[in-house]
């Protein structure tokens, strides 16, 4: 396992590398990033399987819809590599979630105008980047965060090494949504954290992922 690496795996629309420059003087490390078309070119749940060099990693940041795909994997996990999962996601359409109707509906300009407090030029790079995706792409995406969950039957081993972090002014996973992961929590080696301030965008996190 690579002690100096960290895999970015990107959630819905995104691609985490658009932020390279300002991760690599965060963080002095190696990094990997998996980007949405990554994860959508085949069904979510095999990028695992497709990208067999995350497993090298010590560290894996997933966001958003990646922390799903992340779980559906959960039983692939080397023991000692750890999982940081930022807007974790166990059931979509559930918890004070979306509709399915209102999922299928979202387009990136309005799932962009949830993500919070962030920067007009921010999130115009994001919306700019998002819809370099075909609307199939994007619908495939949507698709699977309406009729996946998270599978914990296949938690094996103790001490995890998975941290959550929930964001309590999440408008896009909201704070309730940390209630499915209750037969997670029950497992050595997790730790939960709420940030007060914190919305749905990535970069708010990036100053709690390097206070370590």
């Amino acid at each position: 396992m690579n002690t100096s690496e960290m895999t970015w795996v990107s959630g819905w629309a995104s691609d985490i590398s658009i932020w390279e420059d300002e991760i690599y003087e965060r963080f002095p490390l190696s990094h990997r990033f998996v980007d949405y078309w990554d994860l959508i070119s085949d069904c979510p749940d095999n990028f695992w399987d497709k990208n067999p060099r995350i497993a090298e990693s010590q560290t894996v940041v997933g966001w958003s819809m990646a922390t799903l795909a992340l779980l559906r994997n959960l039983h692939k996990k080397p023991a000692e590599q750890k999982w940081i999962l930022i807007c974790p996601i166990a059931d979509f359409c559930n918890k004070g979630c979306w509709k399915p109707s209102a999922v299928r509906a979202t387009t990136p300009a309005n799932f962009s105008a949830l993500m919070g407090d962030v920067p007009k030029e921010e999130s115009e790079k994001w919306v700019e980047n998002a819809m370099r995706y075909s609307p199939q792409q994007l619908a495939a995406g949507l698709d699977y965060l309406i009729e996946k969950k998270a599978d914990f039957t296949k938690i094996s081993g103790n001490g995890l090494n998975i941290e959550l972090i929930f964001g309590k002014e999440d408008r896009v996973v909201p704070l309730a949504q940390k209630e499915l992961f209750a037969p997670l929590l029950t497992q050595t080696g997790v730790q939960l954290t709420v940030c007060e301030n914190l919305g749905h965008w990535l970069k708010g996190y990036f100053t709690i992922l390097g206070s370590d």
